[in-house]
């Protein structure tokens, strides 16, 4: 599954993906984050259909299925969805056909459990880009009437490296495979299936980090550092 990430790093983003437009209030209010968590607005990546390019935006993390009521608080706000099931569950059946989105990070954390608790554990690229997981999205009305968009993040079986740690994990996009996965003229699931797949045990790198990521409160740069031998003991 995916509970945390980080995104820190949005500079790599307009760089590697050239094509998203990315507007200037945007890139003032960014503010980076080491702990990003549910119910936290933050940038997505989806197909602007006006302007036919792919944009950046904020929604929040925990999908509002939208058949919400407004001012209705959701019965489930799912954060993660399966890959394969997608198409057999009513929420995110007709999202995978319309409303695919990308979520940017720098990495994501998972925790290992063991005699003296959980480890937490920083998940990157083994090349250290920026991940691209894939996403869907929804838009349900605030009681108000104001549009309320939301996203969840696609996970798939682990990969033999991400095993030890959990048996699920995001799906991480290839950059090439952003123009198709973002595309609304695909509204067919069968090319798409290909993309859902756990990525390779070469492309991730892990490595233990501070257990004080496990409260939202905190959010610096210092979650992701690594931890020595001797830390790791001080923190069991």
């Amino acid at each position: 599954m995916c509970g945390r990430y980080a995104f820190y790093e949005h500079q790599e983003l307009s760089e590697r993906l050239t094509n998203v437009a990315i507007d200037a209030d945007f890139l003032q209010r960014f503010r980076p984050t080491w702990n990003a968590a549910p119910s936290q607005r933050l940038p997505v990546i989806v197909e602007d259909k006006d302007a036919g390019t792919p944009a950046l935006r904020t929604m929040t993390w925990g999908l509002i299925p939208k058949w919400t009521k407004p001012g209705e608080k959701p019965k489930v706000t799912p954060i993660n969805a399966r890959a394969e099931t997608l198409t057999e569950k009513p929420m995110f059946r007709s999202l995978i056909t319309s409303r695919r989105c990308v979520v940017p990070a720098n990495g994501f954390y998972e925790w290992q459990r063991h005699e003296r608790g959980k480890q937490p554990f920083f998940i990157t690229r083994d090349d250290g880009q920026l991940m691209l997981f894939a996403g869907l999205y929804d838009e349900a009305r605030s009681a108000e009437g104001d549009p309320l968009e939301s996203y969840a993040i696609i996970t798939t079986a682990a990969n033999g490296r991400m095993s030890a740690l959990h048996d699920r994990m995001p799906v991480i996009l290839d950059p090439d495979d952003v123009e198709e996965w973002l595309d609304p003229d695909q509204t067919e699931t069968g090319p798409l299936e290909r993309l859902l797949r756990p990525a390779d045990d070469g492309d991730i790198a892990l490595r233990p980090v501070s257990q004080e990521v496990n409260s939202v409160r905190h959010n610096g740069p210092e979650l992701i550092e690594p931890l020595d031998d001797e830390d790791e003991a001080s923190e069991g």
